[in-house]
């Protein structure tokens, strides 16, 4: 966004993202620090400040072996930045805020590995929704749809009650994963890799299976995402267990299928009926896709 700034001397044009630039660095500083912050190269963010010192006359930064420290006539633009960029944030939003956008709760094993493919199907005919996906253990998510910070959610069916209603049901195909070269003794006995939430389904099933190959008590490694539990499975620390269409295509575990462990009942839900045009624009591309009802 271009800036015409008025001054005594005649008028500044300046760009919003000049102003960005030099509050991070002021906030940051460190020119290097300001361009890892903003994703920039160190010759981009050093280039803007140029321009401003250059439009403004004046110098706004004083380098040395430490970093950079704010002139007086830096901490003047400051004070002018920090208002310019919050009003502009404060108009965003109010040209935003009518937009339609769609709230997605979802554990993070799905987040991963199916709601991607599913909102890239959405977003190609509705590309104009918002569409943000918060994803946090199944107890959780249920919160946030009483609270209404998320339009719909994905649990089990246990969670499904007079107000937690079902749009959508399918059945998410569940394999244990073991690292190469893998036997029956190792399976029975190895430890036990998975998420660090208690109430997670995967957990859950996978600890009972495990107590039921052996009358010891596995040992329990925990990481906070999935990518890390496959990693760690094949680097041969222990056994875990997923949906299939997470680890379909790896070639460095070995997947196992068992009568003992089939599928997981996952369902869309949503808050007392809750009626939304994004929602069911949302169900409609989960029915086209053909994986459950």
């Amino acid at each position: 966004m271009m800036l015409a700034i008025t001054l005594n001397d005649g008028v500044i044009i300046m760009e919003s993202l000049d102003l960005k630039i030099f509050r991070e660095v002021a906030k940051a500083g460190s020119i290097s620090k300001a361009a890892e912050n903003m994703s920039y190269v160190q010759s981009n963010i050093t280039a803007h400040i140029k321009k401003l010192e250059k439009e403004l006359n004046s110098i706004l930064f004083v380098r040395h072996n430490k970093g950079i420290t704010l002139t007086s006539d830096g901490e003047k633009l400051l004070f002018y930045a920090n208002s310019i960029l919050d009003l502009i944030d404060e108009a965003t939003y109010e040209f935003k805020k009518d937009k339609p956008d769609l709230h997605i709760g979802a554990t993070q094993t799905l987040a991963a590995y199916r709601l991607p493919y599913w909102l890239s199907l959405y977003k190609k005919q509705f590309p104009d929704v918002d569409v943000s996906v918060i994803t946090d253990s199944q107890d959780q998510l249920i919160e946030l749809l009483y609270s209404q910070t998320i339009d719909c959610a994905f649990v089990e069916k246990k969670y499904i009650s007079k107000q937690i209603h079902p749009l959508f049901s399918f059945n998410e195909e569940l394999c244990v994963i073991a690292p190469p070269l893998s036997d029956e003794k190792m399976l029975k006995t190895a430890p036990i890799i998975t998420t660090k939430i208690r109430t997670c389904p995967y957990r859950s099933i996978l600890l009972e299976w495990a107590a039921s190959q052996t009358l010891s008590t596995p040992q329990i490694i925990e990481f906070d995402t999935v990518d890390a539990i496959i990693r760690s499975v094949s680097l041969g620390m222990g056994i875990s267990l997923l949906p299939y269409s997470a680890v379909s295509d790896r070639e460095d575990i070995v997947i196992i299928k068992t009568q003992d462990i089939t599928s997981l009942n996952m369902n869309m839900v949503v808050f007392r009926n809750q009626q939304s045009k994004n929602i069911f624009d949302f169900l409609k591309i989960l029915r086209d896709t053909n994986i459950g009802e």
